[in-house]
């Protein structure tokens, strides 16, 4: 049932950003209509389980997202007027629940933390409250479920068909079915092509937690089933002062992008990786940030602390 403003999700540019004098090129996923990547998988599990019928005008879509999956969510929701629930918690940044709050989603917010100082695990568990309560319900569950990675193929493909001689991808992860789904779909249909996974030292999807994760779309404090469909050939951690320089060097150029943009580009500096024929992606725009990435009172209050933990991680290097 793909009609209206959902016919527009994909196909996005894919433009030249200049990195030391050199070019590597970048999917623009922020142009989507919902302003991420996230679009795509929203789209592609609400479609796919409303086509079979096992969802319908009335059932109830809930997910544990703060974020862009949660603003998609509401988004493709709203045009397929379908109801929504999105499970968030303490650390939802004012724009991402307004922008949510005014596509019609209901949000529960979770306010106890795990050990770990997350609410990850919290907010699943009040999914799974919430789902066994009431009836006609449907979780997505973007950490784990097969249709999200097959939601990125249309990516992988774009790509490709973007940037025939494409020798490297850098990917952010946090749910991991972006990695997921273009990883598997590349290394089918072109097996040389590096894959290289972009985290933060503040996520535990690839080994210990060893810095703060404070914006939103990079890492996670869980590991996602989706990355077992992976296939990955490396891994770069970046700090998320790396993520705050580079998101002003993109700016220059005229990006106005989220965190996990800047991750990306960091990554691809500290590899060199822009000598090879590179892409990457932009995931999501600025203005999910301006609370935290653009915000003069945040970066001042929070930036000695940046940089010092910056320090430590990449000294660890």
């Amino acid at each position: 049932m793909i009609q209206g403003i959902l016919k527009s999700i994909g196909n996005t540019p894919m433009v030249n950003v200049y990195i030391d004098g050199c070019i590597i090129k970048a999917k623009l996923e922020y142009l989507n209509p919902f302003g991420s990547m996230k679009d795509r998988a929203a789209l592609g599990v609400i479609n796919n389980n409303y086509d079979y019928g096992f969802i319908n005008d009335k059932t109830t879509i809930i997910e544990s997202s703060s974020g862009n999956f949660a603003i998609a969510l509401s988004g493709v929701c709203a045009s397929m007027n379908l109801n929504c629930i999105c499970v968030v918690d303490n650390n939802i940044t004012p724009s991402n629940k307004k922008i949510i709050e005014q596509y019609g989603s209901k949000l529960i917010c979770v306010n106890t933390r795990e050990k770990n100082q997350s609410f990850q695990e919290r907010r699943i568990e009040e999914v799974k409250k919430y789902i066994n309560s009431n009836s006609n319900t449907y979780w997505s569950n973007q950490y784990n479920n097969e249709l999200i990675p097959k939601a990125y193929f249309s990516l992988a493909k774009e790509i490709l068909n973007q940037f025939s001689e494409v020798e490297r991808i850098y990917l952010p992860v946090s749910t991991c079915g972006t990695i997921a789904g273009v990883s598997s779909w590349i290394k089918s249909n072109k097996s040389s092509v590096e894959i290289i996974a972009v985290d933060s030292y503040g996520s535990q999807i690839f080994g210990e937690r060893i810095a703060r994760n404070r914006f939103t779309g990079m890492g996670s404090r869980i590991i996602p089933g989706n990355i077992k469909s992976s296939i990955i050939d490396r891994i770069i951690r970046v700090s998320d002062y790396e993520c705050l320089t580079n998101c002003q060097f993109l700016l220059k150029q005229g990006f106005f992008v989220g965190a996990s943009s800047g991750a990306v580009i960091a990554a691809i500096k500290k590899d060199k990786g822009y000598i090879k024929n590179t892409a990457t992606i932009f995931p999501d725009r600025g203005d999910r940030y301006m609370d935290n990435l653009y915000s003069e009172k945040w970066v001042n209050d929070n930036l000695t602390e940046l940089i010092r933990e910056d320090s430590i991680v990449n000294n660890l290097l």
